[in-house]
């Protein structure tokens, strides 16, 4: 049984990226990024308004009320052929370019109608409401980061610098299968002994969560000739992910039948609860199998800690590992064991503004509704039995930290 770093530097230690394909930008969205993208022009390309407004010499304005002559209109879209000269103004768009001459762009809120022109009520500075030439962004200089992961901004960003195109990470093709002679499809009613299957669709729905759409194989029975079968079926991609089987009951068979078809099993204990029965292992070919605990937490929480980075590493992420935070425990955890252990738990920011995390009351790795109500994981390391209220706990963020919004707590909904 290994530390939770070490499992993650052996897997992330062979696991290369793989080849970058050319995307349309629109498409990029979760994509990562395997090129720079640089400005191919100055932005802003000409002196900007940065509100709708007049564009004046802000030395014309020193004293106000000032009477200024309008001597033309500046839409957005169009460049002006004419200068502004002493006494004079333009009406301007916002994102218009300044004319020549003009120093400063007064808000149309500060101006009134006079009888031969425009009334400014206050005055401006020179440089005010102007965004000058290249303040934004110079030409040549890289407004996109290989190893980004690109989002809305980011395609804002090459639409902006003309880049239609981009480099980005393949996505890596994934398998997925259940092992188990307990599973039935969630469609039927379960016999005795029997339960649903919900450990293959919910790895779907975090490889789907990411981007990647993983094919499902259905599920294995617990005979070497059934897991040779569908295993054999899964290397046909760059990823297998099996759940159940990897434990050391009698018919935990996935280990030996992985070492039969030739793949290395490199990781298969973790010192983590739940997840402790974790698989990893590399093909000659070099695909990667992962066999994730069968209890339907142990499951989730290991595809987080362990196959999305993996994921990431592979589309070409230079630093794939999730950042830990910090907060304040709002009731005390205990931890049994020398492993160290993830529970679910509620984050969110204070009174005071600092990340608090309440703990979502759980009865274990089987605990699958008390899961779903949490958007990150409380972390308590080996060998600490406690932690009490008010001390500060490492935290896991799910990504539904950024999007859950029910706050769905166990602790007001007591099982």
């Amino acid at each position: 049984m290994i530390a939770v770093e070490r499992a993650l530097e052996i897997v992330l230690s062979h696991v290369s990226s793989l080849p970058a394909e050319e995307i349309d930008f629109a498409d990029a969205p979760g994509r990562i990024l395997r090129e720079e993208v640089a400005a191919d022009t100055d932005l802003p390309p000409f002196r900007r308004s940065a509100v709708d407004g007049f564009a004046v010499r802000a030395r014309d304005t020193a004293s106000v009320p000032a009477r200024l002559k309008l001597v033309g209109s500046i839409p957005a879209g169009t460049y002006p052929e004419f200068r502004i000269g002493p006494g004079e103004t333009a009406s301007i768009m916002t994102g218009a370019p300044v004319p020549e001459g003009a120093d400063a762009v007064q808000m149309v809120e500060q101006s009134r109608e006079g009888d031969d022109g425009i009334v400014l009520l206050s005055s401006v500075a020179p440089g005010q409401n102007v965004a000058p030439q290249g303040s934004e962004i110079r030409r040549g200089e890289v407004v996109l980061k290989s190893g980004t992961r690109l989002d809305p901004a980011a395609v804002a960003v090459a639409a902006t610098v003309g880049r239609t195109r981009l480099s980005v990470g393949r996505r890596p093709g994934v398998s997925v299968a259940a092992t188990g002679d307990e599973l039935v499809h969630p469609s039927e009613t379960p016999g005795p002994g029997q339960i649903r299957n919900s450990n293959g669709f919910s790895l779907r729905a975090q490889c789907r969560s990411i981007g990647i759409e993983a094919r499902y194989l259905g599920v294995a029975r617990d005979t070497e000739a059934s897991l040779r079968e569908f295993i054999e079926r899964g290397l046909e991609s760059d990823v297998l992910l099996l759940s159940g089987g990897v434990s050391m009951g009698r018919y935990d068979l996935v280990e030996k039948v992985l070492e039969d078809l030739g793949i290395k099993i490199l990781v298969d204990a973790v010192a983590l609860k739940p997840g402790k029965p974790l698989v990893f292992g590399v093909g000659d070919d070099g695909k990667l199998v992962f066999g994730l605990p069968g209890n339907p937490v142990s499951t989730m929480v290991t595809f987080e800690l362990f196959v999305r980075t993996a994921f990431a590493r592979l589309e070409g992420a230079p630093d794939p590992v999730r950042e830990i935070l910090q907060a304040r425990l709002l009731a005390s955890l205990s931890n049994r064991g020398p492993r160290r252990a993830y529970f679910p738990g509620w984050l969110r920011a204070g009174d005071e503004g600092e990340l608090v995390a309440e703990p979502i009351p759980t009865k274990g790795s089987a605990d699958i509704v008390a899961f779903s109500k949490a958007n990150a994981l409380l972390i308590v390391a080996e060998g600490q039995d406690r932690l009490e209220s008010g001390e500060r706990v490492s935290v896991y963020p799910l990504d539904s930290f950024l999007h859950k919004e029910d706050r769905w707590l166990a602790a007001k909904n007591p099982a």
